[in-house]
């Protein structure tokens, strides 16, 4: 392999597919990068064996080949070049890498070890908006476990069904679902890990010029997202996910309407007195008005009153401080619609001229709620 590229097309193609690298690989192979070239163009591969990122970026390609070296090394590197254009070439199973008066040799593995990487076949691609598809990515994925041990969780489910696809995230604690036009013309039902679409969430960001999410099934376990020069490969969770019907409320006792940024600033401040106590804030609804407030022995009590539109019997419900302030970051609207049944039900949160989105809080148990 010997190419000549700009050194800012390089880059941009190593640190897009080294977000995905592990900092505890299974396997060593697992930590470089496969650079190949095809029709004038650079691809390069990543891989943490559940997913895989491919980046394709413009080149002279002088002499087809490729070569699989250190991702970290080798992205550091480029980080010193000039912005001028850098000559790559294979050279003994490594990388000579030059670039005005830099020169750096890399040793490399046989490309052959490198991970297969799936199939995307053209015919069997669907598209949808980009712009709808990461918006709603954004409003879910937050929800989703972190804790391995429930690996079903650490996904976003899929549900396809006549126009309609539900996405949805939780961990047990929490619940986020969107609503969105269909995104198969098939009925579907999946769940995706939620790392691999926090990938196609910034790569839909970076790819501008990009108006559509093309995906499509690999075989039977993996699932391919591409968005403009990008694609991420990733597999399909086996299990059973929650009965998410069961847990969505079908009514309420109390609605209130928030001015975000108010109770974003009340919740925040409540938060600083509850890290003591195990983060909860506890919500009283009365008067047209929220008192949240948080207390403990070590550090004192908090109380702030935010003024909203109450509707129904009132009442005080607690809430994990985190799950809050976490919500309220990925929440876009300027206003927030809250519903709750008693002090023992999960909070729900809504747009309010939107019903096709709906965050729900399991609320604390305290010992005099």
């Amino acid at each position: 392999m010997i190419i000549s590229i700009l050194q800012e097309n390089l880059l941009k193609a190593l640190t897009r597919t080294g977000r995905i690298l592990s900092s505890k690989p299974q396997l060593p192979i697992t930590q470089s990068v496969l650079l190949t070239t095809k029709e004038g163009r650079l691809c390069a591969v990543t891989t943490n064996l559940e997913t895989t990122e491919r980046v394709w970026v413009g080149a002279k390609v002088e002499k087809e080949g490729g070569a699989c070296v250190s991702s970290r090394l080798l992205t550091e590197l480029v980080l010193t070049l000039p912005t001028e254009t850098a000559r790559l070439q294979g050279v003994d199973g490594g990388l000579s890498v030059s670039c005005a008066g830099f020169k750096a040799s890399l040793p490399g593995v046989p490309t052959q070890e490198f991970p297969p990487t799936p199939e995307i076949k053209e015919k069997d691609r669907e598209k949808t908006n980009k712009d709808t598809f990461a918006s709603a990515l954004s409003l879910v994925l937050f929800a989703a476990a972190t804790d391995e041990g429930r690996p079903m969780l650490t996904g976003a489910r899929f549900l396809t069904e006549g126009k309609t696809t539900t996405i949805a995230a939780t961990d047990g604690y929490r619940l986020s679902l969107k609503k969105i036009p269909a995104m198969s013309r098939e009925d579907l039902d999946m769940v995706v890990p939620a790392r691999a679409l926090l990938e196609v969430v910034k790569s839909s960001s970076e790819e501008k010029e990009a108006q559509e999410i093309f995906f499509s099934k690999t075989d039977g376990s993996q699932l391919a997202f591409s968005v403009g020069d990008t694609d991420i490969i990733t597999r399909i969770i086996d299990g059973e996910y929650p009965n998410i019907a069961k847990i969505v409320p079908t009514s309420f006792t109390t609605r209130a309407l928030f001015d975000k940024e108010q109770l974003s600033r009340a919740v925040k401040s409540a938060a600083v007195f509850a890290r003591d106590n195990a983060n909860i804030i506890r919500f009283t609804l009365e008067n047209q008005a929220v008192t949240i407030s948080a207390e403990s022995a070590q550090v004192g009590k908090n109380e702030v009153e935010v003024s909203s539109k109450i509707d129904g019997d009132g009442g005080e419900i607690a809430f994990n401080s985190r799950f809050l302030l976490e919500f309220l970051a990925n929440f876009p609207e300027p206003e927030v619609l809250f519903e709750m049944t008693g002090s023992l039900n999960p909070g729900v949160f809504r747009q309010v001229k939107d019903d096709s989105f709906l965050h729900i809080i399991m609320p604390v148990r305290t010992t005099s709620g």
